[in-house]
């Protein structure tokens, strides 16, 4: 086995072998630092982006979890808005009854108080038609009756007028 390697020691293509090599391996060792450096400034940059990443990730979680608070916050407020409303809306219809209430109460107590007025006044020009109409039948009565006296005292006074002129032509 040594004779095999001593050998390979005398041919040349060994020897190419090892001189490429030691040509090589000077100028490869540059290379491959550049490619280190290179790769390193790769692996960098990618860690660079992926933390870049990351934190673009975290920020749109904490987004997404904001958006998520709000719309929570904005149900709750749309709810407590409606609610309010609604009482609003019940409160205003309590004060419109109640305002209508009171108004129809007016006009009833209004109407009732120009019925009241209407049939004293009607009352009132009935008793004085009335009235009238007694006087005007009182005064006929009295005036026929007073007539009717007249005559009759007219007549007792034409006989007695006569009467007396008998008696003075008799």
């Amino acid at each position: 086995m040594i004779e095999r390697i001593l050998a390979e020691f005398e041919n040349p293509e060994f020897w190419v072998a090892v001189a490429f090599f030691l040509a090589v391996i000077p100028l490869i060792r540059p290379a491959i630092k550049g490619v280190k450096e290179w790769s390193k400034g790769q692996a960098s940059a990618v860690q660079k982006e992926l933390d870049e990443a990351a934190n673009l990730r975290k920020e749109a979680e904490d987004l997404y979890a904001e958006y998520e608070q709000r719309t929570k916050n904005i149900e709750k407020e749309r709810t407590e808005i409606l609610r309010s409303a609604e009482r609003e809306v019940i409160t205003i219809q309590q004060d419109a009854d109640e305002k209508l209430t009171q108004k129809l109460a007016s006009k009833k107590k209004e109407v009732q108080d120009r019925i009241q007025s209407i049939e004293t006044n009607a009352r009132n020009e009935f008793a004085q038609e009335v009235m009238t109409n007694v006087m005007a039948k009182t005064k006929d009565m009295i005036s026929t009756q007073a007539i009717r006296q007249s005559e009759a005292d007219m007549d007792k006074a034409m006989e007695q007028i006569f009467a007396v002129l008998e008696k003075k032509s008799a």
